[in-house]
């Protein structure tokens, strides 16, 4: 079924960050559609961040964690111009788990102090603002967001994608298997968004959910 699903009603919102605006995390499996459902968001009027955005520049040359990330997995992870090789980190990491979460002991802190920074520095009136934040379960930061969006689709559908990506089959598996499964981080949100058709479809569900949150009528 291809439909968003609601559990929280309008309103009740915490405002971590603000006394006015509403923070939006979007969520969810790999290659299951996330940034889309940001475009759709930016569209329709929010300011939307992208976390592996930010994870890129802390992982750069003259980002925060450059030096401890190189000093973890050495000097074969670096390219010949001195930057970090994603691709080797990656393959790297995905392959021994102690290793993804030492790597994002060293970059998840500083990748959600720029995030924090991004939401407290919006402009003066900004109702809702929303991240795209790939492990907010996995890092256990969903409490400090006013509503979570799941994004998820079938494995299939996950699977296609990545390999449309230039991943191997292993890799693919290795990467669904590092974050937790759909199911649990469902659970744990408050609005589901499923990716199991067309792009309208992915579109009408996310327009359903900003009016949802904005308690506007559908």
């Amino acid at each position: 079924m291809c439909c968003a699903i609601p559990f929280r009603n309008p309103g009740s919102f915490t405002h971590f960050f603000s006394d006015v605006m509403v923070t939006i995390a979007i969520t969810g499996g790999i290659a299951c559609g996330k940034s889309l459902v940001g475009s759709y968001m930016k569209e329709l009027g929010l300011p939307v961040c992208e976390a592996d955005e930010l994870g890129h520049a802390v992982l750069a040359r003259d980002g925060e964690s450059y030096a401890a990330v190189v000093g973890e997995f050495g000097s074969t992870i670096v390219r010949a111009d001195g930057g970090i090789d994603r691709v080797r980190l990656g393959a790297l990491v995905f392959s021994e788990p102690e290793k993804l979460e030492r790597l994002n002991a060293l970059t998840h802190p500083a990748i959600m102090r720029r995030l924090r920074a991004w939401i407290v520095n919006q402009p003066a009136g900004t109702g809702y603002a929303a991240a795209v934040i790939p492990l907010l379960h996995e890092i256990r930061d969903e409490g400090h967001w006013d509503v979570v969006v799941c994004v998820t689709s079938p494995q299939l559908d996950q699977r296609r994608r990545l390999a449309e990506r230039g991943l191997a089959e292993n890799e693919a598996e290795s990467r669904i298997r590092s974050q937790f499964d759909q199911a649990r981080k469902m659970e744990r949100s408050d609005y589901v968004i499923h990716n199991c058709g067309s792009q309208y479809l992915l579109r009408e569900q996310t327009v359903r959910v900003v009016r949802s949150i904005r308690g506007e009528a559908s």
